[in-house]
């Protein structure tokens, strides 16, 4: 990137410093022809009626067949509706085409086509397309910079897009609180919050004033941290320098809260919001729903999600999958199927998390006939099961004593080109523990490398649970071992888990599951 800088810089600082050419004299037509051909590449094209890919195609192929062509801002908006439908792969086939027919870009066409590299996350490209910007006598502006920090951060690129910051402002180019902002938030996501606040006090030594969205990316990732007392303090420094936390702050915050299971302080949050006439909204309401329905209030969660709707709130599809979610973790199946129905007659299309969820309430139930009745409808409904409801589905049988339908839709699932994770297969490893039949799980369990899934935790210590079951100490013993090749052991005798976090000794799983007792088994398969 270094090299591509100072490569565009040189030829630039040429450009500018060239002598400029006399521009040639032109005859214009005469005066109605000129009218008309004016009129005629001025003419707005209508993008109302664009609603898909094909709608998009037909008119850039009438366009380019019309002389004179559109005015490019035509063709720019045609291509940024196309950005809006994420088919990046037709606008660049179509950037192509206009190239190919002498169509010149002008700097908002530019800035469509990088954000569309961006979004695509080929900023590679998109630098390469800022090169030639430039070599044509084009200046970047705040969204051309803009959509390359965001392609740098959504590619986790976080230090390159500091330090492409940096370069284009040392050479002179403003960059705006929003590409800052990006930075700040793409470093909290990944849990760098002191790097992100290392460099809000930089940018503001330079000179950058930080606004609400600033203060509200670092406040939810110390929050996410449990780093409560920094966040108190940014919090403060806020409201001094007259910055005032809106809708977003207090929901990022009431997030955080009920996040990290402080769901009174969410709703005391929400009671301040109120006092401060800061409407909640939608987010605001769906965190407080799920933070209830986490901790199993779901008649609290309910009488928030009616008090939501009687203050001209409107639910979407994610608060009433969240309501819906808590009624089928305490078994109350009819009353999330009474939200399912209640979406449909407000005019909500049901997701497959939706169906995920009631799936698992009925077999959580213990109700299987329903639970498959439900799961054989999706088709019905142009929804397609995806892995996560296989392995609920895989799930519920073998929990509910049905391994044998359970085995025959995971020799189906093997025959099917979805990409089976470790999830499936410890799903069906459990189910044939549980059943007694551990042999044919520990068949299933060595020919994982065969297949190319590789255990993790879960997998192991499920394995390890039905082989103590039947006093295989060897077997376990032999199994550890493994799990310290695989790096799943740290040195310091803790596991390491699927999100990275590490819980629990190993060695005291090692311990209880040698002891070969149920109650052994069941101690490790809860830690877990």
């Amino acid at each position: 990137m270094q090299r591509w800088l100072a490569t565009t810089t040189a030829k630039r600082l040429l450009h500018r410093n060239l002598p400029q050419k006399a521009k040639p004299t032109t005859h214009l037509p005469s005066s109605s022809l000129f009218h008309r051909w004016a009129r005629a590449s001025s003419t707005a094209i209508d993008l109302r009626n664009i609603n898909n890919t094909q709608d998009a195609i037909e008119l850039f192929n009438k366009m380019v067949k019309s002389r004179p062509y559109p005015a490019i801002i035509n063709f720019t908006k045609l291509l940024s509706s196309l950005v809006k439908l994420k088919r990046y792969a037709v606008v660049i086939s179509l950037s192509k085409k206009m190239e190919t027919l002498g169509i010149r870009n002008d700097l908002y066409t530019f800035n469509v086509l990088i954000n569309c590299f961006c979004s695509s996350s080929r900023v590679s490209l998109a630098l390469s397309l800022l090169g030639k910007m430039l070599k044509l006598g084009f200046e970047p502006d705040k969204v051309t910079l803009g959509s390359l920090v965001n392609g740098f951060c959504r590619k986790n690129r976080v230090s390159e897009a500091v330090c492409f910051v940096e370069k284009v402002v040392e050479l002179g180019y403003g960059v705006d609180i929003v590409s800052y902002n990006t930075i700040i938030d793409s470093m909290c996501k990944s849990k760098r919050a002191n790097e992100a606040l290392s460099f809000f006090e930089k940018i503001e030594k330079e000179g950058v004033r930080a606004n609400v969205v600033t203060y509200t990316c670092l406040v939810k990732g110390l929050c996410n941290l449990g780093r409560w007392s920094d966040a108190a303090m940014l919090l403060s420094d806020m409201i001094k320098r007259e910055i005032s936390p809106n809708v977003i702050t207090y929901s990022a915050l009431v997030d955080a809260f009920v996040k990290n299971g402080k769901v009174l302080e969410a709703k005391e949050l929400y009671e301040e919001m109120i006092r401060m006439s800061i409407v909640p909204d939608i987010v605001t309401y769906s965190s407080l729903i799920n933070g209830l329905c986490m901790q199993d209030r779901v008649d609290e969660a309910s009488e928030m999600f009616g008090l939501m709707v009687s203050r001209g709130c409107l639910p979407d599809v994610v608060s009433y999958n969240t309501l819906i979610n808590g009624f089928c973790k305490v078994k109350r199946v009819e009353d999330g199927m009474r939200l399912f129905r209640e979406m449909s007659e407000r005019g909500l299309v049901s997701n497959t998390v939706t169906y995920n969820t009631l799936i698992k309430g009925f077999f959580v139930a213990g109700d299987v006939d329903m639970a498959q009745e439900f799961f054989s409808q999706m088709d019905s409904f142009g929804l397609s099961p995806d892995m996560w409801t296989y392995n609920i589905l895989l799930g519920g049988l073998c929990d509910n004593g049905e391994l044998e339908k359970a085995l025959v839709i995971f020799e189906d699932l093997q025959k099917s080109e979805m990409g089976l994770d470790i999830v499936t297969y410890t799903t069906v490893i459990h189910g044939m523990c549980k059943a007694g039949k551990v042999e044919e799980a520990w068949g299933l369990f060595c020919s994982l490398s065969v297949k190319g899934v590789k255990p993790d935790v879960v997998a192991y210590s499920t394995m390890m649970s039905g082989l103590c079951s039947k006093g295989l100490h060897c077997e376990i013993d032999a199994l550890y071992l493994k799990m310290q090749e695989d790096g799943l052991v740290l040195n310091d005798g803790t596991l390491c888990v699927r999100d990275g976090d590490i819980t629990v000794s190993a060695e005291l799983i090692k311990e209880m599951m040698t002891r070969a007792t149920s109650e052994g088994c069941r101690k490790v398969v809860s830690l877990l």
